[in-house]
């Protein structure tokens, strides 16, 4: 298969910047679509490189010892279900026991509106399920939310759902305490900060 330089190259950025090296098999490529907040947007970034080089007509080949064996059209479609599949299981734990606006205010002690004001702001993190907003448990703590909160929600590089399922998961980083838990100690905003510049440094 051939695939324009120009194309080949802006993908290529695209996956290194977000993998954190330039070589990777498939079936890391399909791990990170499973823990992508949108792993549709992966695949559809190799399907429209792939269709703009064949429109542009150019010859040179795809290098199979960086890339490998270009995936048939069976295998995007397995990667596709297994990746929808996976973002599926991840919103349902987290949905689980996420709070409602309502819900959020009166743990809170505030109106509704200062809810979303605070989500606007980038204070508390959501997930969007049909028109109403839901708000994953772990970023609340003892009636208010967890210290640091909108600076770790800043500095994280993913969406709500991988930020959420990399909150509530054993991190080796944090002497395999979870972020959640590692906010509610003393000195743990710092440390929590620390591991998310560790993963964003890998990223590059």
């Amino acid at each position: 298969m051939a695939i324009a330089i120009p194309e080949a190259d802006r993908l290529a950025a695209a996956l290194a910047k977000r993998m954190g090296r330039t070589t990777f098999t498939a079936r890391e490529l399909a791990d990170e679509l499973v823990a992508s907040d949108s792993p549709a947007e992966l695949l559809t970034a190799l399907e429209d490189a792939l269709a703009r080089a064949a429109e542009a007509d150019e010859t040179e080949p795809l290098d199979e010892a960086l890339w490998g064996s270009a995936p048939g059209e069976h295998e995007l479609a397995d990667i596709r279900r297994t990746a929808q599949q996976a973002q599926q299981e991840a919103l349902g734990l987290v949905l689980a026991d996420a709070l409602t606006r309502q819900q959020a205010a009166e743990l809170l002690g505030i109106s509704p509106q200062a809810v979303s004001k605070r989500h606007a702001a980038g204070s508390l993190v959501a997930l969007a399920r049909g028109r109403e907003q839901h708000f994953p448990a772990w970023q609340f703590h003892e009636g208010a939310t967890l210290p640091g909160l909108a600076e770790v929600i800043a500095a994280y590089p993913g969406g709500a759902l991988s930020l959420s399922t990399w909150a509530t998961t054993p991190n080796p980083d944090l002497e395999g305490r979870s972020p959640e838990r590692t906010l509610t100690r003393r000195g743990g905003v710092e440390q929590v900060l620390a591991a998310i510049e560790a993963i964003t440094a890998a990223a590059w």
